[in-house]
């Protein structure tokens, strides 16, 4: 890969197998020789600490608060990035827009333009697309539902996800397949990009 890292995300509602792609791609590129990175959002910091604990019920608060964990956040992953890591993200700017909308939270355009101000563009955005009922089934295996794994929920934040996708040019993949065919299509997604960045 070039001298600058990738930043690459994952999106998709609960269920759609984005820890275990991420886990996935990050050992094929470190087999190729590549320093990786994985890291999620919420993230464990102290402000991703207060909303994996659910330190607020008000819906525009949360949204503040995921956007103020992402302000931190970024500053990271662009550091990494710049020194050649490449960063696998569980989660950014999209999961915002799409579960803070569905739960009623704000419009989108307040929530694009509050995240607007913080974020990096990934240099590419994953969207695993999967029937909610088939997730809701992932789900169940897991044990106890948090309130944002309810099904009407999903199907409303996966509608969200779409929009956003084809707004703002994401790649979709079909992730109600096995973990071996999705890792293929993200892995030549990656590859395409990276070949693209070689040739720059």
């Amino acid at each position: 890969m070039s001298s600058k890292g990738l930043f690459v995300v994952l999106e998709g509602i609960d269920g759609t197998g984005k820890t275990t792609l991420a886990a996935n791609l990050a050992q094929r590129l470190a087999a190729e020789g590549n320093e990786v990175r994985l890291t999620a959002e919420p993230t464990d910091g102290r402000i991703g600490s207060l909303l994996r604990e659910g330190v607020t019920d008000d819906p525009r608060a949360e949204a503040l608060l995921f956007a103020a964990d992402r302000a931190c956040h970024t500053a990271e992953i662009s550091k990494l990035v710049s020194s050649g890591v490449t960063v696998i993200c569980d989660r950014y700017y999209a999961s915002t827009l799409a579960y803070q909308a569905a739960a009623g939270a704000a419009d989108m355009k307040w929530l694009r333009a509050m995240n607007d101000a913080v974020i990096s563009r990934p240099d590419v955005t994953i969207l695993l697309d999967a029937d909610p009922e088939l997730c809701s089934g992932r789900i169940d295996s897991r044990g106890e539902r948090s309130r944002f794994e309810k099904l009407e929920y999903q199907k409303r934040v996966r509608e969200n996800y779409l929009t956003i996708a084809a707004e703002d040019g994401f790649s979709v993949i079909d992730a109600g397949r096995g973990p071996d065919e999705v890792l293929e299509d993200a892995w030549r997604i990656i590859i395409g990009l990276r070949d693209s960045n070689a040739s720059v």
